[in-house]
């Protein structure tokens, strides 16, 4: 079996899956209002396991564990704090099941972990004393689960990010980072993403330039608009010379279900990833939030399998 790390040095193009939380949606699962997505693979289990086997047999050569709201701090806004290592080890069991059921191709599964606050919080990102612990225990529950690699999703300020990215890298598993972008107001800079008035617009560089020494396997920009997402990507390139990843969101969030309208279409995506591909060798694609599916089996038959010569790195 070829690792991922070796087909990544190899200069293949690996392809993830699309929007996890926003296809449970999608498929009639209600989100909640503390925890989004964190507790649909416990309420419907088939439906989870469904939509990991659809992203493989779409293509996806990564699928993503339903963790990404599933930290401590998240769980206990719903009283539900004890249980974070048997929801945790449930929703990676479930992706495993599903690679077991349906991967005809080699299939890694990565744990999501990601800086959120419970949805009704006034703040954006996580605070407390206690969150650099919890980030701590959920790297180590995920990594006992089985999880092949980590990817930290939504990275937006600089004391999470680091406290988030050094829980994964402590597990010794390959660590993709995930920044999360946008424009200003004006349209003149890129600023990190942010849709509470909690959380202060930052200069996305100053982000880059802060999380970047850190390390990690891969980084990239997911969980900002198409359009937002070349400029960012610009940036991101001054400063990280490794192996790139690159999934967009389409559509808005109107908390705490995912609004589809005016949504990329698969074909639409896809000119737009092979763009990033070939400007900014981005070599790890897939989709975020309102993408389904459909965006990777065109991802899969229209994209190159090996990133273009004069997108390899020197």
């Amino acid at each position: 079996m070829t690792s991922l790390f070796e087909r990544l040095n190899d200069n293949e193009i690996i392809l993830l899956d699309g929007g996890v939380s926003t296809e449970i949606q999608k498929r009639g699962v209600a989100m909640d209002s503390d925890v989004w997505s964190g507790l649909a693979h416990k309420s419907h289990p088939e439906v989870v396991l469904q939509v990991h086997e659809d992203y493989i047999r779409a293509g996806a050569q990564v699928i993503t564990a339903n963790t990404y709201s599933t930290a401590r701090h998240v769980l206990e806004s719903i009283d539900m704090g004890g249980e974070v290592r048997a929801i945790n080890t449930e929703a990676v069991q479930l992706a495993k099941e599903a690679r077991d059921n349906s991967a005809k191709h080699e299939t890694w599964i990565a744990g999501s972990m990601s800086s959120m606050a419970p949805f009704t919080s006034q703040q954006e990102v996580a605070a407390g004393e206690k969150v650099a612990q919890n980030y701590l225990e959920l790297a180590e529950i995920i990594a006992e689960a089985g999880v092949d690699l980590i990817i930290t999703e939504m990275m937006r300020d600089a004391v999470n990010a680091k406290l988030v990215i050094e829980a994964a890298l402590s597990t010794g598993l390959p660590v993709w980072i995930g920044y999360s972008a946008m424009m200003s107001d004006d349209g003149k800079s890129v600023q990190t993403w942010h849709w509470k008035n909690s959380l202060p617009s930052v200069d996305f560089e100053e982000l880059v330039e802060a999380v970047s020494p850190l390390g990690g396997d891969a980084a990239g920009i997911m969980h900002s608009q198409v359009r937002d997402t070349p400029p960012a990507l610009e940036i991101l390139s001054r400063h990280w010379s490794g192996t790139k990843l690159a999934y967009a969101e389409t559509g808005e969030i109107e908390k705490p279900d995912w609004n589809f309208k005016e949504i990329c279409t698969p074909n639409e995506y896809a000119a737009e990833i092979e763009d990033w591909i070939n400007n900014y060798g981005v070599q790890i694609i897939g989709g975020c939030c309102g993408t389904g599916p459909e965006h990777i089996q065109i991802l899969k038959d229209r994209l190159p399998q090996h990133l273009p010569v004069s997108s390899v790195p020197l």
